[in-house]
């Protein structure tokens, strides 16, 4: 294993390309929608490199700096959350940040205590899809099944920590195997679409077994392509949106929902894409230069407590979706340029197992 692999800064950088075409979705029709199918499965992508990256923290971290770290991560996440539904509704609906803090708690746990074998992590990804599957329509109402299942929104806990676990088994098998699964996932997604494909059983969020089983081929696709390659140019441009992700996720849907209420959206959808990336592209550069400035001022808590109330009162006290989204999205940039301040913040203890570690876990989250 290389000191850094930077084979998952570029799966997450593809996938942050692909949440472009995935975020402009209203004005797709016809045989275009393939492309926002496919490109909804950036988020598995996402999710798998975060399962990879927390299975090299749990090495060499302890759970309470990493669970107080992420309930803020998810907390302040709210502010992607209300940049899509401008209200008080958006606190009740699981999204990216949520997800993504109750995965890696799981994952964390799981290693940190458990150290399961890879296949272990296989069969929890098939776990989980199943009892999204099999069991959670059949259940009545009760208290958080918004939190673990969905029916037709959010990234609920079932089926989304499928990604999460599947994410580690591809990392940790022969590259050669992750084209075999992928072939076998496209094989039988072949078999189950031949009486035809219907756009129906393509919806992310009330996941089928036509939805998982693309997003395992595409899982262990990307595995297998960006694990091959042997080495990265340091100026590759898919390796930045990787390393910045969470920035991305920010900038880049502030521009997409920017231009769409200055009626931009009627352009071309393919100059759509073009006009967001080069946007982000530079946004990113701007603020990551700017933020120089003012970071020194993350690194005391009580800035990160003005955030925390900032993301939950704004939409309890401001009832313009426009100014909602634009407070919020600011939030939100402030803290993906600074998050590693927050999490500097914690209450750090490291595992006794981490001084005998190799450089090659110092590898982050997004």
């Amino acid at each position: 294993m290389k000191e850094y692999d930077h084979s998952l800064d570029a799966i997450k950088g593809f996938s942050c390309i692909l949440m472009i075409v995935a975020h402009i979705p209203i004005y797709f029709n016809g045989n275009e929608r393939i492309y926002q199918i496919i490109a909804s499965l950036a988020p598995v992508l996402f999710f798998a490199v975060s399962g990879v990256t927390t299975s090299f923290q749990a090495r060499r971290k302890n759970i309470l700096p990493i669970l107080s770290f992420y309930v803020l991560f998810a907390v302040i996440g709210f502010s992607y959350n209300l940049m899509w539904r401008p209200d008080v509704q958006a606190f009740s609906v699981m999204d990216v940040p949520q997800i993504i803090a109750l995965g890696v708690i799981s994952v964390f746990l799981l290693e940190k205590y458990l150290q399961p074998p890879g296949y272990m992590y296989f069969l929890l990804a098939l776990l989980a899809f199943s009892v999204h599957a099999f069991l959670g329509h059949l259940l009545p109402d009760f208290p958080l099944q918004s939190v673990l299942f969905t029916e037709t929104v959010g990234f609920t806990y079932f089926p989304w920590i499928f990604a999460f676990g599947a994410g580690i088994f591809a990392y940790r098998i022969s590259n050669p195997w992750n084209l075999m699964l992928a072939l076998a996932a496209a094989l039988l997604l072949a078999v189950l679409s031949s009486g035809g494909l219907y756009e129906a059983d393509f919806i992310k969020y009330n996941m089928s077994l036509n939805y998982f089983l693309l997003s395992l081929m595409v899982l262990f696709g990307a595995f297998y392509l960006f694990r091959r390659k042997q080495s990265y140019s340091p100026s590759n441009l898919i390796l930045y949106f990787g390393k910045h992700s969470l920035l991305f996720l920010f900038t880049h849907l502030f521009f997409i929902l920017a231009f769409d209420r200055l009626g931009l959206g009627r352009l071309h959808i393919v100059l759509m894409w073009g006009l967001v990336f080069a946007c982000t592209y530079v946004a990113m550069r701007t603020l990551l230069w700017l933020n120089r400035y003012i970071e020194h001022y993350l690194e005391h808590p009580v800035p990160w407590v003005l955030i925390i109330l900032a993301v939950i009162a704004i939409p309890l006290v401001i009832s313009r979706a426009e100014f909602i989204i634009l407070s919020e999205a600011a939030l939100g940039i402030l803290f993906s340029l600074n998050y590693k301040k927050l999490s500097g913040l914690m209450p750090v203890k490291q595992s006794s197992r981490s001084r005998a570690l190799p450089q090659e876990v110092v590898q982050e989250q997004a």
